[in-house]
């Protein structure tokens, strides 16, 4: 199965790096909120990159024309909906961020390699998996063929590349755009990420411009998973100790 992968939030690289751990907050209202309230930013510094919006544009357009199913949603993790539980996929993934590890979470236990380490053992034995550590999950769970990430210029998450691909080995593959060449445009599946929470309010309509494209081109309705996250459904789901928590709470723990 090859899946395309286009994260909203790789058009922000030229600033993207300068505000994305300020001012976090789980609901993206009150993030953009308060980073304009209690910072120098202003929405007219977060500007976009023109031809990377472009590029994600024109890459969809193509990937259209193979007849992929497609779903939009607002966190990466979405992507998990499209993917069947034991297909083996072909990720090309457009991001600012790898997708292979998160950090968030783990940093005040550990440091440097060792954060990745204990993440990792988390996703395979903990059922970890988030908008930022599906790729590592995909891998845990032995249905990644291989993992192409298109970064930006800007993107940090390259300093994990040692790591991730002592993991992976030649699965996992990193480029800039221009170093990219697709040999085929047929997706089975495409998936497009809003990301809100790191692309301000003021360019969410690039989102909606999607959506739309899609809607013109197939003359169906768009799939947009808005009222349900994977991370959260997998991890308080029936394939999370439920027989366990059941266990504690009837022995009154």
């Amino acid at each position: 199965m090859r899946v395309l992968s286009i994260d909203l939030d790789y058009i922000m690289g030229p600033v993207i790096e300068l505000y994305q751990g300020l001012r976090w907050d789980d609901n993206p209202a009150i993030r953009w909120k308060m980073l304009y309230e209690t910072s120098d930013f202003r929405e007219s510094h977060l500007y976009i990159d023109q031809s990377a919006l472009m590029y994600c544009y024109t890459t969809f357009l193509k990937a259209l024309k193979s007849n992929p199913t497609v779903t939009f949603g607002y966190e990466h993790d979405s992507i998990l909906y499209g993917i069947p539980e034991g297909e083996k996929v072909d990720i090309v993934n457009i991001d600012h961020h790898d997708d292979i590890f998160h950090v968030s979470g783990f940093d005040e236990y550990a440091q440097g390699l060792d954060i990745l380490r204990m993440e990792y053992d988390a996703i395979c034995n903990d059922n970890y998996v988030n908008e930022g550590n599906w790729g590592a999950w995909l891998f845990s769970r032995d249905q990644l063929n291989s993992f192409h990430w298109i970064r930006n210029e800007t993107s940090r998450n390259v300093d994990r590349t040692e790591f991730t691909r002592e993991l992976m080995g030649n699965k996992y593959k990193i480029y800039l755009k221009d170093q990219y060449e697709f040999k085929s445009y047929d997706f089975d599946h495409v998936f497009i990420c809003l990301s809100p929470q790191y692309i301000p309010k003021t360019h969410w309509h690039y989102f909606t411009m999607f959506i739309i494209a899609y809607e013109q081109f197939t003359g169906k309705e768009a799939n947009l998973i808005t009222n349900k996250k994977f991370e959260n459904e997998f991890r308080n789901g029936a394939a999370t100790k439920h027989n366990e928590i059941l266990y504690k709470r009837s022995n009154g723990r």
